[in-house]
């Protein structure tokens, strides 16, 4: 939910439970400041602040069909975003925000000039925010660049995804770098990390939690002078974490080949389960307690759900392909790419990109694939985005899915019978 907040001489700010510096408010003058979590399908990467990749609408089980495919000229490396109308927003590689009504035609695109933009967040006022190379926080809203604020080291390929916060700012990373920014881009608290993250920062416990490159997990309030380390994963980790609960942190390590939980509040780490036959796929996706999951083995892709307990849930194939063949004539293990994490809803259906770009809905055992898919780019797959960048749900029924190559597709279907 949104507030619109009309604010004197005196603003109060929260993050979570968290606290930090507030809103610079000029006393002079009125102002309104909105606050609060936005509706929508998509307000950040993975969805929301604790990265689960959950939906807040039902995913289309059955009758798969193309609704509308709009054609954005510019490649697409990261997911797109939707807000409480249903307007999709996409970051193009060249820093081009590009903005589409429901029904995919364009409302305003602004070019930033930003270098390698990572992936972006909807803060609680519409401003569309995301990092750069240069180290960069940019602000964009209603077809205008609202604000550019440096306030990282420039360098990094990777850029951690923003964090939207409940009182209208933003934490915005670098792979060295976190800082907390106002809803007008101004800086309000600042660290270095102890070593690099490419991970993005999850909402958690009224902190905000970053897990860097050895798996070592730091929790931070903004304002605070620096992070304190929490727990550890025991190894890096694939892609990124996210809140299984309110104090169990996920993710896939030790090579692809385990499932790891650390639960927050006792500093535990425990191996939830291990790949059988195969490499799991982070991120991972979650919802009541379940963790689910890509997997690939030498002969396919397959999506797994694992219980709280570690108990596999389920196990459906997404796509088959022929093995490949060792040197000594025996079956190789499988090589990972990029992928497209998985989305699913508050029944458990899931919707999935594989790695040819076929795109397609499961639920349980049950799989049906759109007739058309995400073409790689000219020069063929990528090595850093999968054909299909990302997916997010639309409205009950319906998601979008951004092509690598340049495009968005609205994606429709029959609903739970």
């Amino acid at each position: 939910m949104r507030v619109r907040a009309i604010v004197g001489a005196v603003a109060i700010a929260s993050i979570g439970a968290a606290p930090a510096p507030g809103q610079t408010i000029e006393v002079s003058r009125q102002r309104t400041l909105i606050v609060g979590t936005p509706a929508g399908g998509a307000r950040t990467d993975r969805l929301d602040g604790a990265r689960t990749g959950r939906a807040r609408t039902e995913l289309p089980s059955s009758g798969l069909h193309a609704e509308w495919r709009t054609p954005l000229g510019t490649l697409v490396e990261h997911a797109p975003l939707v807000d409480e109308r249903a307007n999709i927003y996409v970051v193009g590689a060249r820093g081009d925000v590009i903005a589409l009504r429901r029904d995919g035609a364009e409302q305003w695109r602004v070019a930033t000039g930003a270098a390698q933009p990572g992936p972006a967040a909807i803060l609680a006022d519409g401003t569309i925010v995301f990092a750069d190379a240069a180290g960069d926080a940019i602000g964009v809203r209603d077809g205008a660049v609202r604000w550019r604020v440096r306030f990282g080291q420039a360098g990094a390929v990777a850029h951690p995804a923003p964090l939207p916060l409940d009182d209208g700012g933003v934490v915005v990373a670098t792979t060295h770098e976190l800082a907390a920014l106002d809803a007008e881009g101004r800086e309000r608290a600042r660290i270095t990390l102890p070593e690099p993250t490419v991970l993005p920062p999850v909402a958690a416990r009224g902190q905000i939690i970053v897990v860097t490159a050895s798996g070592a997990v730091w929790s931070w309030a903004p304002g605070a002078a620096e992070p304190v380390r929490v727990a550890s994963f025991g190894a890096p980790v694939e892609a990124g974490a996210a809140l299984a609960d309110d104090h169990t942190l996920v993710a896939v390590t030790a090579g692809e080949v385990h499932l790891t939980a650390v639960d927050l509040s006792r500093a535990a780490t425990s191996t939830r389960a291990i790949a059988p036959a195969g490499l799991l796929l982070g991120p991972p996706t979650v919802h009541h307690g379940t963790t689910y999951l890509a997997l690939v083995t030498p002969t396919g892709e397959l999506a797994v759900a694992i219980d709280a307990s570690g108990a596999e849930r389920f196990r459906t194939l997404l796509a088959s392909h022929p093995p490949s063949v060792a040197a000594d004539g025996g079956i190789s293990m499988p090589v990972v790419g990029p992928h497209t994490p998985l989305l699913v809803d508050r029944s458990g259906a899931l919707a999935f990109a594989t790695a040819d770009g076929s795109i397609g809905v499961t639920r349980g055992t049950i799989v049906e694939l759109l007739g058309e898919k995400c073409e790689p780019p000219v020069g063929g797959i990528s090595r850093v985005t999968p054909p299909v960048a990302g997916l997010a749900p639309l409205e009950d029924n319906a998601f979008v899915v951004a092509c690598h190559a340049g495009a968005i597709i609205a994606i429709r279907g029959q609903g739970r019978r």
